[in-house]
């Protein structure tokens, strides 16, 4: 007999083609794969039962030979003597039915299938008598889902299949009443899990589709009074899906009553029935239209419908994703046919709902190949001679009307998509006079239609250029931020189309947008001007104010056709330069940086309309570009101005002429020493896009060994040198490419595949490094550059980037060394004061970019993606680990860095205790520190260090009992270093006991005990606190011992038996230290201070009193459970390792901590919340 212990679900396995053939099915994989269509099954069908037999009893006969699951079996004994004949059946009905639900239990789970099935045997038997217990056995089926049936396919599979067998035996009768099974049914149906509402979905719409049409119309109203009632999502699912399956025949066709469900679902009555709850209140639905952007198109989508409304939309979408396309084209034909008649009926909202369920089908890929477009175009021509022709804007205050013109706007949208997308390309050039009356509209929803359209493809907006242009041009002078964006994009769209193609009217329009973005700049150039003459505060400027600035320069940069005057944005520049002269992060309450980038995007649109007309170089102020470039070095938007500036005018002049000499006087080898001083920092900046711009304003400064220009490569005879001169020759050429060859590190986007050219470069630039090739005013530009290709996040070029750094400290050590020194100094200074949010938020978006004010945050400060600044700190110290030899020589300026990132002010290191514990936490920090002793470990003579001693006593007193094995053994080879007597002869011992290998068999061969003598009596007073400190953090931390909890606890107990054998006197500094992180918490100076962070000068005694100070309930309440676990946990290990003598004198510290902690906890006991957790620890306690 089967029993519980083989009911164990059985995973089936893939048995589809591949090379994963026999793997495991996914879930979903095996949900996919039930079939329940009883209703088209060929399996053999029994239409009577055997004679002088019933259903029920033939079906229990056979399920005995088939099955043996204990609760089966019991069953079948128990009921087989009343169910001999069918009216004993009918007479036992009620006994056999509880007894059957009794049994869908899962802990049953191998009789689920026999007892479903008699289920479904039991009501072809009784027929119409079963219709009362359906409420029951519905009940049931739900209730062992929600037991955890309905993540078991096949107990799925077998309760749908008897569900759909009782449906199909008991046709006839409920189709009479189908309000009562939808009724019945209520919890099945709209159950959470999607896959279990489809499969219900499918037996219910089985009497659905066989009911009279009355029925069907009540159990349409029915479902949908449903989703009114409470318009949640599992209702509005489980809904959709009955009336889909209502709808779907076979082989992608509709069924012969999807008429009539078609027809009641578009009738006004149940479509619009979600407008009004059940006792007839008007809801109000706030309409929302929703762009989303695929890679070829845009859809709308309509939110805040009514329910009803979006059950519908997702039926429609369902049937238009199954059926054939003579299908899809009826379906659409009934749609259009609808709204036409309510359009000619007037019923607004009515067509409002149409309308929104026509987008919506719209929008699916497969109805663009079917719909024919021409019948869709004359149906927007009617709607709009209805609703948007002046004859009847009388009618625009109603708010029925307005939702009709919304939905007209989306409407016109996804037929824009459709044309674009298909074959009807040439029907958009026809529709720009059909639908002119909409670009007379001035309201909010035009403008989101006019927003929509323009981020279309350009052939698009290339076909209502005209009607665009007129409504913008209306929109711009009312001085509204969205219709300034909406011309800032439409501008850009028609930059690519070539303003010659615009029509004279177009011009026109565009010529007084001109005059009008004039006329606003000479006002702001006014305001500035107050502000810097009568101070700040004077003139109040919000940062809306500052993006409407910014988008009417930027729309003023696309005139240069229409007579537009670029020495008025010169103006303007020179009007914010004088304004951010006060020397303040903040200027009139906004900050820096975003004057900065109006300064940007002024000088950016005065360059493109200077070099768009062609202006005579003479005239272009070079200088002032270069001053404003070195006055905000770090400004994005005016280094990519100026870059793009000498490169328009690069390309705009050739040697010969007398413009080209004149300009090539502000860019002579003289003045590019300032100009590298200046702009050195910039290329070991964190944000790339500063380093590329500086770089690009850099290349075109002459080279300092050539006159000749660095924009022109040497001809043949510039190039012949004597033979003997050849490494001249070479010099010459590289100081032209070294600067292009850092642009082109920068500039090459990085991968794979580009990785080896970029190495290439590193490498080449190393040689020459080598070589002495490159000219001493470079090489701080190259050391810079060689940082900032640590920002790259992509460690394929940190490598031959370090190389080259060392290369340059090694050989270059008095050119670079105290750029060096600053990067680090900044880079501790960040990590010390926590001041990472460059690194933490530069990939942050600045909200929406999709409004005026959204764009202009972009422009203002674009998001990178950077290093973080510990990784670059990291890869520096690394670097300096190749030249330690070097940097021993410079510990004065190497050591007070390290201490500071210890947490140290330089100016007060009065104590090793003195850091700050917030500078010295997590993960990242740990890294940097293991490379910091790395480099220290290298350094061999610490005694001639800067603060020697002091460091001295940071490693020994701090960080030599830090729980990682690792920094222990980094830092005892730092101590190493110092050579001392009582130390070296043990280094080995002392390595073996840091290390968890080799842990376990030292303990054993050694011994720190005095009988032992295996420790030299002089050297014991320094190597005891020693030994301790090393092995305090394997007491405290099970995780550095042994991977395994069980293993690590016996290594514990094993140094606490180590440690057992010291003398009474040299253990208080092993109970001192067990309470350190509770030290650490607390504050002031005493006697336990004095012994964990200082080397005592005479002997210590245990004060018990010292100790127990620190236990006071902020201390304990900051700790976590762990920690509070582990210190009970050693405590009980040490009353049972410890002997009598060396336990007595802290045995009043144990108990008196241990009731400390308890206190703490009484408080929480009882609290839901960790109360079982804390019962476990007073249990503990109580050991």
């Amino acid at each position: 007999m089967a029993t519980q212990s083989h009911a164990q679900a059985v995973k089936s396995l893939n048995s589809g083609a591949g090379r994963r053939r026999f793997v495991f099915k996914t879930f979903s994989q095996r949900i996919e794969e039930i079939d329940v269509d009883v209703f088209r099954s060929l399996d053999p069908h029994k239409p009577e039962p055997s004679e002088g037999s019933s259903f029920f009893r033939d079906c229990l006969v056979e399920w005995r030979e088939l099955n043996t699951a204990e609760d089966f079996i019991s069953f079948y004994d128990e009921m087989l003597p009343f169910v001999q004949t069918l009216p004993q059946i009918i007479l036992q009905k009620e006994i056999i039915l509880s007894n059957l639900l009794s049994r869908l239990d899962m802990k049953g789970r191998l009789s689920l299938e026999p007892i479903l099935r008699l289920i479904a045997a039991l009501s072809r038997d009784l027929l119409e008598d079963f219709i009362p217990f359906l409420q029951k056995v519905s009940n049931s089926m739900v209730l062992l889902l929600g037991s955890g049936a309905d993540r078991e396919p096949e107990i799925i599979e077998q309760i749908f299949t008897s569900w759909s067998c009782i449906m199909m035996y008991l046709q006839k009768y409920l189709t009479r009443d189908v309000v009562n099974i939808l009724k019945v049914t209520k919890k099945l149906r709209f159950y959470p899990k999607d896959y279990i509402q489809e499969f219900m979905a499918e037996s219910v719409s089985f009497l659905l589709r066989n009911a009279p049409v009355d029925q069907i119309n009540r159990g349409v109203r029915k479902v949908m009074s449903e989703v009114v009632s409470k318009p949640l999502e599992t209702r509005k699912s489980g809904v959709s899906a009955l009336l889909f399956y209502a709808m779907k025949g076979f082989s992608s066709k509709l069924h012969s009553r999807a008429e009539q469900v078609l027809k009641l679902l578009l009738h006004s009555e149940v479509i619009g029935s979600g407008d009004t709850d059940l006792e007839g209140n008007i809801f109000v639905f706030v309409t929302f239209v929703i762009i989303i952007k695929s890679s070829f198109t845009i859809y709308v989508f309509v939110t805040g419908l009514n329910p009803v409304v979006e059950v519908v939309i997702t039926v429609f979408q369902r049937l238009c994703e199954e059926l054939q396309p003579s299908e899809l084209k009826y379906l659409l034909q009934r749609e259009q046919t609808e709204i036409y008649e309510s359009a000619s009926s007037g019923h607004t909202r009515h067509l409002t709902h149409l309308l929104s369920l026509f987008i919506s089908t719209l929008q699916i890929d497969n109805v663009h190949r079917t719909i024919d477009f021409e019948q869709v175009l004359e149906l927007v021509k009617l709607l709009i001679e209805t609703f948007i022709m002046p004859s009847s804007m009388q009618k625009d205050g109603d708010q029925s009307y307005d939702e009709v013109v919304d939905k007209l706007l989306s409407l016109m949208l996804c037929i824009l998509d459709g044309l674009h997308s298909g074959t009807h390309v040439g029907a958009l050039a026809k529709l720009s006079m059909q639908w002119a009356p909409i670009f007379e509209m001035r309201n909010k929803s035009f403008m989101t239609f006019i927003k929509v359209l323009l981020s279309k493809d350009t052939s698009i907006v290339h076909s209502f250029r005209t009607s665009i242009t007129s409504a913008l041009m209306d929109f711009v002078i009312t001085l509204e931020d969205e219709a300034m964006y909406l011309l800032v994009k439409f501008l850009e769209k028609l930059e690519s189309l070539s303003f010659c193609l615009l029509e004279e009217k177009s011009k026109q329009g565009i010529s007084r947008v001109c005059i009008f973005l004039q006329e606003n700049i000479s006002c702001w150039i006014g305001k500035i001007n107050d502000a810097v003459h009568k101070g700040p505060s004077y003139v109040e400027f919000r940062e809306t104010d500052l993006a409407h600035i910014w988008g009417i320069i930027t729309c003023y940069s696309y005139m240069a056709d229409f007579q537009a005057n670029p020495s008025l944005l010169m103006e303007f520049v020179d009007a914010l330069d004088r304004l951010l002269m006060v020397n303040s992060e903040t200027v009139t309450a906004l900050p820096r940086r975003v004057w900065e980038s109006l300064i940007g995007a002024g000088l950016a649109s005065y360059q493109r309309l200077s070099f768009t007309n062609m202006a005579k170089c003479d005239e272009l102020p070079l200088d002032k570009f270069l001053y404003f470039a070195k006055n905000y070095k770090f400004s994005i938007p005016i280094l990519s101005a100026v870059a793009d500036f000498l490169d328009s005018l690069d390309s705009s002049t050739t040697q010969a002429d007398d413009t080209h000499k004149k300009y090539r006087l502000e860019l002579e080898a003289g003045k590019a020493i300032d100009a590298f001083n200046i702009f050195s920092e910039n290329l070991c900046h964190s944000d790339k896009q500063i380093r590329l711009l500086t770089l690009r304003i850099l290349c075109h400064y002459q080279s300092l060994n050539s006159e000749k220009s660095p924009f022109n490569q040497p001809s043949e005879n510039d190039m012949i040198i004597d033979g003997h001169n050849d490494n001249v020759r070479h010099l010459i050429i590289f100081l032209f490419q070294v600067l292009h060859s850092l642009l082109a590190i920068e500039a090459t986007p990085l991968s794979i595949a580009t990785s080896r050219k970029v190495v290439l470069l590193i490498s080449k630039i190393q040689m020459e490094l080598l070589a002495k090739r490159i000219c001493d005013a470079y090489i701080p530009l190259v050391f810079n550059s060689v940082i900032g290709i640590f920002h790259n996040r992509f460690n394929y070029l940190w490598n031959p980037a370090m190389e080259c750094l060392v290369v340059m400290v090694n050989d270059y050590h008095s050119l670079v060394w105290e750029i060096c020194m600053r990067f680090m100094g900044k880079c501790v200074s960040n990590f010390v004061s926590h001041s990472l949010q460059s690194d933490q938020g530069n990939s942050e978006l600045h909200g929406s970019h999709d409004d005026l004010l959204g764009c202009f945050n972009q422009f203002v400060g674009p998001s990178y993606d950077d290093t973080p600044t510990p990784t670059v700190l990291s890869l520096l110290i690394k670097s300096l680990q190749k030249v330690s030899t070097f940097v021993e020589s410079r510990s004065r300026q190497i050591i007070p860095l390290f201490l500071k990132f210890l947490g140290y002010e330089i100016a007060d290191l009065s104590s090793v205790r003195s850091f700050s514990l917030e500078a010295c936490k997590g993960k990242v920090w740990k890294g940097v520190l293991g490379d910091w002793l790395n480099l220290l470990k290298l350094m061999h003579n610490p005694k001639a260090f800067y603060l020697s001693q002091f460091l001295k006593e940071v490693l020994q007193y701090r960080l030599l009992d830090d729980n990682d094995p690792e920094v222990q053994l980094k830092v005892l080879e730092c101590l190493l270093n110092w050579k001392d007597e009582y130390l070296v002869p043990y280094a080995q011992n002392l390595r073996n006991l840091v290390n968890p290998k080799t842990l376990r068999d030292e303990l054993t061969r050694w011994s720190i005990s005095r009988e032992s003598n295996l420790v030299s009596e002089q050297h014991r007073d320094s190597l005891v606190p020693l030994v301790i400190r090393l092995l305090v953090p394997k007491v405290r931390n099970l995780k550095t011992l042994a991977s395994r909890k069980a293993a690590s606890v016996h290594h514990r107990k094993a140094v606490i038996g180590f440690l057992a054998e010291l003398d009474i006197n040299e253990l208080p500094l092993f109970f001192y230290l067990l309470i350190k992180p509770l030290q650490i918490a607390s504050s002031g100076v005493d006697d336990v201070s004095e012994l964990i962070w200082s080397s005592p000068t005479t002997p210590a005694n245990f004060d018990s009193s010292a100790v127990l100070r620190h236990f006071t309930m902020e201390n304990i309440k900051s700790l976590s459970s762990k920690k509070i676990y582990g210190f009970l946990h050693v405590s009980e290990e040490i009353l049972g390792v410890f002997d009598e003598s060396r336990i007595k004198p802290v045995l009043d510290t144990l108990i008196g901590s241990v009731v400390r902690i308890l206190a703490s906890c009484a408080p929480s006991i009882d609290e839901e919340d960790g109360g079982a957790e804390k019962q476990s620890m007073v249990m503990l306690l109580w050991v």
